[in-house]
């Protein structure tokens, strides 16, 4: 090798070294100390499922301090306009709690952090409660990551702001939270608040009222329409019995039938229509509860069908007993829509 190339080379060689300190050094000493490298480690962090990074990089006890104001605040903006001193009577009791439910939620993060679930509510309560609670009311745990679409330094406020595109299952749409980030003594970056939390919980409160106004509307229609084929059917049922007698085999038989290819018919189409409506978080309950309704009034039907072939007193009085639980959860149910805002046909 000529002297001339050995030069050549030995100059590349240092050029590749000094590239190599200088990339290590700008990793080290400036990448390190980014918002965008914060970013990358929580990330990592979530994947890998290592809390003492996460907590590196978010501070959770101011995180969560501002998020909870935001959240009872949005809540309490989502309903109806409060007055100045009922919005102060209530931000004094949901003062009150914030302590106790910060350190519920702030198990709940870890517990997400570290295992990449929500988790159940435990026997023991260690997740507690209060943090399902909560859970819900922010829509975090139906919420999914998307993309970062940008991230904005302001070097005078010592803040950053990256802009984290996610996807809220329950409203199917996307909404873009301002995550902050603000500079440690150190030179790194953490997450200390989302500053635009507020307007996240009054997107997700409306979404959440449109699907309860749309569930309200989709099952008055169903109920409304099946509660005037049962009026129809009572009418029919009584010029059945008025034509003969319960000890005619050929009223009996009629009896039978129509309880069976009418009532219990339309109570099952009913529970059918029931169940392939899409059912808020808010109305479960009170969904279940309906399709209970109908099953007792489809176990009274078959039961009385059945009296009409055995004629035991044994079985038209379960049968009874049906019709008389069914009647007493349709005031529940009554109950529980004004509750929730969907009120029953004719309230």
């Amino acid at each position: 090798m000529g002297k001339s190339l050995r030069m050549k080379l030995y100059l590349l060689l240092a050029v590749l070294a000094f590239l190599a300190l200088g990339c290590g050094y700008w990793y080290a000493h400036i990448y390190t100390k980014t918002p965008d490298y914060a970013l990358q480690k929580i990330e990592q962090a979530l994947e890998e499922h290592d809390y003492k990074t996460f907590e590196r990089y978010v501070d959770m006890d101011a995180l969560l301090d501002k998020s909870y104001d935001d959240l009872m605040e949005g809540l309490m903006d989502a309903e109806q306009p409060l007055s100045s001193e009922a919005k102060f009577t209530v931000g004094n009791f949901t003062q009150m709690l914030k302590a106790p439910l910060i350190t519920s939620f702030k198990q709940a993060v870890e517990l997400y952090v570290s295992t990449g679930s929500w988790g159940q509510e435990s026997e023991e309560g260690s997740q507690g409660f209060e943090a399902a609670q909560v859970l819900e009311k922010t829509g975090l745990s139906q919420s999914s990551f998307r993309k970062v679409d940008s991230i904005a330094k302001d070097k005078d406020a010592g803040t950053a702001i990256a802009k984290v595109r996610i996807f809220q299952q329950e409203a199917n749409e996307e909404f873009v939270l301002d995550v902050q980030f603000t500079e440690q003594q150190d030179g790194t970056w953490k997450v200390t608040e989302v500053s635009n939390f507020h307007e996240f919980v009054l997107f997700l409160t409306k979404a959440r009222k449109a699907q309860l106004v749309q569930y309200a509307d989709t099952t008055a229609e169903i109920i409304s329409r099946h509660d005037a084929a049962m009026v129809q059917a009572q009418e029919q049922f009584n010029n059945l019995l008025s034509r003969g007698t319960l000890g005619s085999d050929e009223t009996r038989k009629a009896l039978k039938n129509f309880m069976e290819d009418t009532i219990k018919a339309d109570w099952q189409q009913r529970k059918s229509e029931l169940e392939a409506v899409t059912v808020p978080a808010a109305a479960h309950t009170l969904h279940h509860l309906r399709l209970k309704i109908c099953d007792l009034h489809i176990a009274y039907a078959a039961g009385y069908s059945a009296w009409m072939t055995d004629k035991k007193a044994a079985t038209i009085r379960e049968a009874d007993r049906q019709l008389k639980q069914a009647k007493t959860l349709e005031q529940e149910e009554k109950f529980l829509a004004r509750r929730v805002g969907a009120p029953l046909e004719g309230e």
